[in-house]
């Protein structure tokens, strides 16, 4: 993992633990024919009803290519989520959204 993959996941760690949504890093997608592919993260429960599988533009986690599936949306982000910022984030989910139990859905959660 590069310092800006590194960095990038310890923003979404602080967002996990800030915002009380699940990070996973790192994270191995297994896909339908059974092969696993480790990934840099995993958000849980947003973007598709698993979550969604990060990389970041310009490193190498963004040269896997993570097949299709109804399950995970793959999401491919910018240096500038290096540094965590709660109303960037929150944003960033709720384009997302949230597809997970009730149980789990986020009290800031408003889509």
């Amino acid at each position: 993992m590069t310092e800006i993959e590194s960095r990038v996941v310890e923003a979404w760690r602080r967002a996990a633990d800030d915002l009380g949504i699940r990070f996973t890093s790192p994270f191995v997608v297994t896909t339908k024919d059974g092969s696993q592919l480790e990934c840099v993260g995993f958000v849980h429960h947003f973007g598709r009803s698993l979550g969604t599988v990060i990389s970041v533009l310009g490193e190498p986690s963004a040269r896997t290519n993570y097949p299709a599936d109804e399950a995970y949306f793959v999401s491919a982000l910018g240096s500038g989520y290096a540094e965590y910022g709660p109303q960037w984030f929150i944003e960033t989910l709720d384009d997302l959204q949230f597809f997970g139990p009730e149980s789990e859905r986020p009290s800031w959660y408003l889509v």
